[in-house]
C-alpha cells in the first residue's frame, strides 16, 4: 500500500513539476440585489485548494487554466466557473434557501455538494454563532437545528450543555454527538471533579465562539456510519477561521454584559410562627416573627466583559490567522464567576502546486468559582434556601454566623467556602493535503487534544456544619490523539456518469488519569490536605484505542441522481477479542427530480423550482456505555490497619460484551419555491438500537449484584421540518425567516425485571416507555378523579398490589386504600416536540434578529416544590399558617411524587439583537459595528420553579428534567463594539 502511494506521488511530481499556475481574482455578489458577499468559499473542484472572499466580496486564488472553481455560500446556489485566459472572474450568486448546492465536508474529509447526500445535514454560519451572545459553542446551537434538543442544564457562568440529536441512543452511556474541530476528534466530556451537586461543564466551553467559521451537523446513523462506533449520536463538525484576504485584516471586539435572575422561588412571607413544636398547634396559635427572603443573599446582578482580537492575511502561498481573547463573567449567584483566556493560530501554506499544508493550535486557560449544592457536608446555598426556616437573619453578628443545625448558613458559605475549578487545554492539528493529478486527492490529519483540570474545595475550620474543616483536590489529565488518512478519486466514466471513490484509515488513542485527595480535621487557616486527616484518596488511569477502515463509492448521473454505498470496520480496545471488530454498512441515494427537462418545462416546475428526494440506511455503534476496563471484574482496594486489601465488586465483568448497534432508516424531501427564496426540508427517521447495554441482576450465589450485558433494545422515531424564507430581498431591505419543528418518540424494551431506576429512584428505564420517565408514588383518587382524603382530610398515596408489573388499587371496608404503597409512571421528561422561530431583518446599516425556542409536552419533577410545600421557609407552609389549607397537608404530600410533577413546557425569547454598522471614510478602518444583544430575556411558561430548562444531574443521559436547588439560566444583556481594520 505504501509503495503504491509513493509511486503515485512520484509520478504526479514528474507530471506537475513544470506546470505553471496563475492568479485569478474577482468580486462575488448577490444576483438579486447586487450586494457583495463576504465569506464565500472558493475552491478548485476536486482538490482542497481554496480561499474565502473578504468583507467587500473580493477574492484571489492561484489556479491553472482549465480548472473549475466552486463558489459556495450559505443561502446561495453553488456556482461552477471554468478558468479561462482571463485573470478576472466576477460571479453573481443566486438564492438557494436550503443550500442544496452548498459544499459541505463529509466523513471522507472531502468537499461534497449537499444535493448529493441522501441524508439531512445542517450548516450554521459564523454570524449565527457570534451574534447569539452565547458563552460556548454548544449553547449557541440552541434553536438553529431541526431535530436537535439543545438545553443548558445550569445557569452557572460555565453551565453545561446537553445536545441530543434525534433523542437518546443509550442507557448507560452518553447521547452526546461526536465533536470534531478542524479534523480533530475532541473531548467534550462533562466530568464532575469535586461533588458540585450536578454542576458540570462541557469542555466545549474552552473554545472561543468568535473563532468559529461554521458548524456542520450530521444527525443520522447513515451519515455518521463512516465515523463508526464514535458517531452513533451524530457528528458536530466545527471549522475555525483561516486567513483569506491579501490585505491584513484586524478585528477587535469588546463586550460588556449584565446578567440577572429572571424569576425567583416563592417563599414564606407570613410573619407568624407556630408556638411550641407546631405539631399540635392550630392555625390561630402563633407568635409574630419577621420573615426573610434568603434569595436576596444568594442572587445579585452580575457583570461580565469580553475582549477579542484577530489578525488574518493571505500572502502569496501562505495564509495565517491569529486570535486572542479574554472573557471574565460573574455568575448571578454571589461568589461565582467564570474566566477564560484563549489564543489560536492557523497557518495554511502551499508547498508545491500539488501539496498543501495546514497547521493549527489553540490554547485556553479558564477558571470557575463555584458554590456547591452537595449533600455530603450540607453547605449548598440553594439547598439551604429550600430547607431553612426563614425566620432568622443569616448575616453574622459581631463576626459570628447564626447556626441552622444541619443546614448551611447561606451567608457563611458565600463568605468562607472556596470551591473552584481550573482548566488548561491545548488542541493542535496538522494536515497535509495532496492533489497530484486531476481527480485524485489524499490528506493526512494528525490531531492532539490535551487538557488538565483541577478541582479544589476548602471549607475552613469552625464552619457551622463542618467545624472540623474540609480540604479536597482532584486533578484530571486527558489526552486524545487521532490519525486520519483519506484518499479520494473522482473521474468521469462517460459524459453522464461520475464515479467518486473514497477510502480511509483512522487510529485514535485516549488516555486519562485521575488523582484525588480529601482530608478533614484541618489545622486552622491552612487549606492544604496535608494539614488534616486524610479521609479519601484515588489514583486511576485508563487507556483505550480505536482504529477503523472505510470504503465509500458514489455514482452520480447527470448531476441529479446519486447513489452511495459505504462500509466501515471498527476495532476498539474497550471490548473483548471476540467482539472487538465490528462492521457498519451504509447506503444512500438522492434524486433531484427538478433537474429533469420535463419538470423545468412544466407549469408545476415554475412553482416548485427544486424538488429533491433522498433516503438513507446505515448502521453505527456506541462504545460510551462502558469504560476502558469494564469488561473485567475489577476489585477495589481498602485500607485495614494500614494494610491494603481487596474487596469484591458489585458488578462482574463480561468479556463477551459488544458495542450497542444502531440501525437507522431516513427518508426526506427538499423543496424550493419562488426562485430559491423559500425552502422546505422534511425528514422522517426510525432508529432501532439493539444489543443495548444494561445492568442485569445476578443470583446472590454469584457473589455480585450485576453484570453488564447486551440485553435491551431501544427505538426512536421522529419527524423534522425546516423552513427557510427570504421574505424580502431588496438592496436596502432584507428579511430572512427560519423555522424548525421536530418530534421524537423513544421507547425502551428488553429490560430484565421490567424496570431499572436511577438517581433517587424516580427516574427510570422501563419496558414500553421512553427513557428517563418519572416513576413514583401517586395520589389515591376517587372514581371521579378527585383526591381520596384520609379521615383527617389530608391527601394520601395509592395502595394495592401489582399484576404483570402494573399497579392495581385496593380499598378496605371504609373505602380507604389498603395494601402496599404503589408506584407507576407519573411523568415524562421527553418533550412532545421542539420548535424555533428566527427572524433576521437588515435595513441599510441596521440589523435586527429575534429567536424564540419552544419545548412542549415536557414534564419536570420539581424537588423545589416538594420541599417548599412542606418546610417552614416555603410558600406551602405559608398557606397552612394563613389557614388556606389544612395543617399537615405539605407533610402528607411530601411522599406523593405525583404532587410535584410539573408541566415544564416553555417558549423562550432566546436571542434578541440589534446592530448598527458604520463604514468610516478612512482607509485604515473597514467598519465599526455597535450591537445590543439580549439572551434568555423571557420565558413563557406555567412552571412553579425558577427555570424548567435546568437539570440537577447535569448532562446525565437518563436523569432528565430534575429540578432541585438549580441555578436558573439568567437574563443577559450584552453591549458590543466590533471594529474591522
Amino acid at each position: 500500500m505504501k509503495k503504491t502511494f509513493l509511486l503515485i506521488f512520484l509520478l504526479a511530481f514528474l507530471i506537475n513539476a513544470f506546470a505553471q499556475g496563475k492568479m485569478v481574482s474577482g468580486v462575488v455578489t448577490s444576483a438579486s440585489d447586487g450586494t457583495t458577499l463576504p465569506g464565500v468559499n472558493i475552491s478548485v473542484k476536486g482538490t482542497t485548494k481554496g480561499t474565502v472572499s473578504d468583507i467587500d466580496g473580493k477574492y484571489s486564488l492561484e489556479v491553472a487554466e482549465g480548472d473549475v472553481l466552486l463558489f459556495s455560500f450559505i443561502g446561495m446556489k453553488t456556482q461552477e466557473v471554468k478558468v479561462g485566459a482571463s485573470a478576472v472572474l466576477d460571479v453573481a450568486m443566486a438564492a438557494d434557501a436550503l443550500g442544496l448546492d452548498e459544499v459541505v465536508v463529509t466523513g471522507a474529509g472531502a468537499l461534497t455538494k449537499k444535493k448529493q447526500l441522501g441524508n439531512a445535514i445542517s450548516t450554521i454560519p459564523a454570524i449565527d454563532i457570534q451574534e447569539s451572545g452565547a458563552i460556548s459553542v454548544g449553547s449557541a446551537l440552541s434553536g438553529k437545528l431541526a431535530g436537535a434538543q439543545v438545553m443548558q442544564n445550569s445557569g452557572n457562568p460555565s453551565g453545561g450543555i446537553s445536545v441530543r440529536l434525534r433523542g437518546a441512543s443509550t442507557v448507560l452511556g452518553s447521547s452526546d454527538p461526536l465533536y470534531i474541530i478542524d479534523g480533530v476528534v475532541v473531548n467534550n466530556e462533562s466530568r464532575e471533579l469535586i461533588n458540585l451537586g450536578g454542576y458540570t461543564q462541557n469542555r466545549l466551553v474552552d473554545i472561543e465562539p468568535q473563532d468559529i467559521e461554521r458548524v456542520e451537523v450530521i444527525k443520522g446513523a447513515a451519515a455518521a456510519a463512516i465515523y463508526g462506533s464514535r458517531a452513533s449520536n451524530g457528528v458536530v463538525q466545527i471549522w475555525t477561521k483561516r486567513g483569506s484576504s491579501e490585505r491584513l485584516d484586524i478585528n477587535v471586539n469588546s463586550q460588556l454584559s449584565v446578567s440577572e435572575v429572571r424569576k425567583t422561588l416563592p417563599y414564606n412571607d407570613v410573619n407568624l410562627i407556630w408556638d411550641g413544636d407546631g405539631t399540635t398547634s392550630t392555625n390561630a396559635d402563633g407568635t409574630p416573627v419577621k420573615r426573610y427572603n434568603y434569595q436576596d443573599l444568594i442572587f445579585h446582578t452580575a457583570v461580565g466583559t469580553k475582549n477579542y482580537v484577530s489578525l488574518s492575511r493571505a500572502k502569496g502561498d501562505t495564509k495565517y490567522f491569529f486570535s486572542a481573547s479574554h472573557f471574565d463573567n460573574e455568575g448571578i449567584v454571589n461568589g461565582t464567576n467564570f474566566k477564560r483566556t484563549t489564543a489560536r493560530l492557523r497557518i495554511d501554506d502551499k508547498l508545491t502546486s500539488w501539496m498543501d499544508m495546514s497547521v493549527g493550535t489553540s490554547i485556553s486557560y479558564n477558571t470557575s468559582q463555584n458554590q456547591f449544592n452537595n449533600e455530603d457536608f450540607n453547605y449548598g446555598l440553594l439547598t439551604s434556601l429550600l430547607f431553612a426556616d426563614n425566620s432568622v437573619d443569616m448575616r453574622p453578628t459581631d463576626g459570628v454566623y447564626p447556626s441552622f443545625g444541619w443546614i448551611t448558613n447561606i451567608q457563611e458559605a458565600i463568605d468562607l467556602v472556596d470551591a473552584q475549578q481550573i482548566n488548561k487545554r491545548a488542541i493542535t492539528d496538522f494536515k497535509l493535503a495532496l492533489h497530484p493529478f486531476k481527480g485524485f486527492s489524499m490528506d493526512y490529519t494528525f490531531g492532539y487534544d490535551y487538557s488538565n483540570s483541577l478541582g479544589k474545595l476548602y471549607v475552613p475550620v469552625g464552619f457551622n456544619t463542618t467545624p472540623q474543616g474540609v480540604s479536597q483536590k482532584e486533578s484530571l489529565d486527558e489526552m486524545k490523539l487521532n490519525n486520519d488518512l483519506n484518499a479520494r478519486y473522482m473521474f468521469n466514466i462517460n459524459e453522464d456518469i461520475v464515479s467518486t471513490t473514497a477510502a480511509g484509515y483512522s487510529l485514535q488513542y485516549e488516555k486519562y488519569q485521575i488523582l484525588s485527595l480529601s482530608a478533614e480535621n484541618l489545622i486552622p487557616a491552612v487549606e492544604s490536605s496535608n494539614a488534616g486527616t486524610v479521609t479519601g484518596r484515588n489514583d486511576y488511569m485508563a487507556e483505550k484505542s480505536i482504529r477503523g477502515y472505510y470504503l465509500q463509492q458514489t455514482f452520480g448521473y447527470k448531476d441529479k441522481l446519486f447513489l452511495t454505498g459505504a462500509i466501515r470496520v471498527d476495532e476498539s480496545s474497550v471490548f473483548g477479542d471476540d467482539e472487538r471488530r465490528q462492521t457498519y454498512p451504509k447506503v444512500s441515494g438522492s434524486y433531484v427530480v427538478s433537474d429533469n427537462d420535463f419538470w423545468k418545462e412544466s407549469s408545476f416546475g415554475n412553482i416548485v423550482n427544486t424538488f429533491k428526494l433522498r433516503s438513507s440506511w446505515g448502521q453505527a455503534g456506541n462504545m460510551t456505555a462502558i469504560e476502558a476496563y469494564d469488561r473485567y471484574t475489577n476489585y477495589s482496594t481498602v485500607s485495614i490497619d494500614g494494610t491494603t486489601g481487596l474487596i469484591k465488586p458489585s458488578t462482574l465483568g463480561n468479556k463477551d460484551v459488544k458495542p450497542e448497534r444502531q440501525t437507522e432508516f431516513e427518508v426526506g424531501t427538499d423543496l424550493e419555491f419562488l426562485s430559491g427564496r423559500l425552502g422546505l426540508e422534511m425528514t422522517y427517521y426510525k432508529q432501532d438500537i439493539e444489543d443495548l447495554l444494561l445492568e442485569r441482576t445476578l443470583s446472590p450465589s454469584t457473589g455480585a449484584e450485576y453484570r453488564v450485558e447486551n440485553v435491551g433494545t431501544m427505538t426512536n422515531k421522529g419527524f423534522e421540518l425546516l423552513l427557510k424564507a427570504a421574505v424580502i430581498q431588496k438592496k436596502d431591505l432584507n428579511w430572512d425567516l427560519t423555522a424548525t419543528f421536530s418530534t421524537n418518540k423513544n421507547k425502551v424494551d428488553g429490560i430484565e425485571g421490567d424496570i431499572i431506576t436511577y438517581a433517587w429512584g424516580e427516574s427510570a428505564a422501563k419496558n414500553g416507555y421512553p427513557l428517563g420517565v418519572f416513576y413514583g408514588y401517586y395520589y389515591a383518587r376517587n372514581d371521579d378523579g378527585s383526591l381520596l382524603l384520609t379521615a383527617d382530610g389530608l391527601p394520601q398515596r395509592e395502595k394495592g398490589h401489582y399484576e404483570n408489573n402494573e399497579p392495581v388499587s385496593e380499598r378496605d371496608a371504609n373505602g380507604q386504600p389498603t395494601g402496599e404503597n404503589l408506584k407507576k409512571v407519573i411523568g415524562d421528561p421527553n418533550p412532545d416536540f421542539i420548535a424555533s422561530l428566527i427572524n433576521e431583518v437588515r435595513y441599510k446599516k441596521w440589523s435586527f434578529r429575534v429567536q424564540f425556542d419552544a419545548v412542549q409536552g415536557y414534564d419536570v419533577i420539581s424537588w423545589d416544590k416538594r420541599i417548599l410545600n412542606r418546610y417552614a421557609g416555603g410558600d406551602g407552609y405559608a398557606k397552612e399558617l394563613r389557614g388556606d389549607r389544612p395543617k399537615g397537608w405539605g407533610v402528607a404530600e411530601y411522599s406523593i411524587y405525583d404532587s410535584f410533577i410539573e408541566d415544564g413546557s416553555f417558549v423562550k425569547l432566546r436571542e434578541l439583537s440589534l446592530g448598527y454598522r458604520i463604514k468610516p471614510a478612512v482607509d485604515w478602518c473597514e467598519s465599526i459595528k455597535l450591537s445590543l444583544t439580549g439572551r434568555n430575556l423571557f420565558s413563557f411558561d406555567n412552571y412553579y420553579g425558577m427555570d424548567p430548562e435546568v437539570n440537577r444531574e447535569g448532562q446525565s443521559n437518563v436523569v432528565r428534567g430534575n429540578d432541585m436547588a438549580n441555578v436558573p439560566i439568567p437574563r443577559t444583556i450584552i453591549f458590543g463594539v466590533n471594529v474591522n481594520f
